[in-house]
């Protein structure tokens, strides 16, 4: 079973070939909907010769079917952003009985959710969007403090203990002068700004 699950895993998924679209315009079957409708059919041909037929109804008149096929895309994508919503941004969480503050939190927290995703949108950074809140925080903020060492043009970033370790192993004389370094450099700090003078 095991090796029949590898096997399939190295074969290429199968991708699409072509489409066949069919329109069929303003139909008005039903007696319940007096809005008409238009109707797209297509035909998928798939790699490994297989073949799937569906069809989107929508009340839009249809003079594109790709359009229409494109905007339908986009369901997963909605439909993943109100899980994420749902699921995992602490919306049923409610710690009071009290209506508006139920509804403040809501709203909060949408609004939170909403301009986390358009920073990802902006920032080039899609593919953390189908994340859980807790994986995506990860990912996004730093994790730990890092030391970055620049030397002839050159960084290395290192954490807190393999920087310990590098200071640990320098030669005494070069520990001495670096000791000597990071003293200025504490003094510096603890010393007030020099604030301009006032004109007088």
């Amino acid at each position: 079973m095991a090796q029949k699950k590898k096997d399939a895993g190295d074969l290429p998924r199968p991708h699409l070939v072509r489409i066949e679209f069919k329109v069929i315009p303003r139909i008005d079957l039903w007696k319940e909907c007096p809005v008409p409708l238009d109707v797209v059919l297509m035909r998928e041909y798939l790699s490994d010769g297989a073949t799937a037929q569906w069809g989107l109804m929508t009340t839009r008149e249809v003079f594109d079917p790709v359009e229409i096929r494109d905007l339908y895309s986009l369901r997963p994508s909605c439909e993943e952003g109100w899980r994420q919503a749902k699921c995992y941004w602490d919306l049923s969480n409610f710690r009071s009985c009290n209506f508006a503050l139920i509804d403040s939190q809501v709203i909060f927290v949408l609004m939170a959710y909403s301009l986390l995703q358009l920073f990802l949108i902006q920032t080039d950074r899609g593919d953390l969007a189908k994340l859980t809140r807790d994986r995506l925080l990860q990912e996004l903020l730093p994790d730990g403090d890092k030391v970055a060492i620049y030397f002839e043009n050159h960084v290395g970033y290192f954490s807190l203990t393999e920087y310990s370790d590098i200071l640990l192993n320098l030669a005494e004389g070069a520990r001495r002068r670096l000791q000597g370094t990071v003293r200025r450099l504490r003094k510096a700090q603890l010393e007030p700004p020099a604030l301009p003078e006032r004109p007088t």
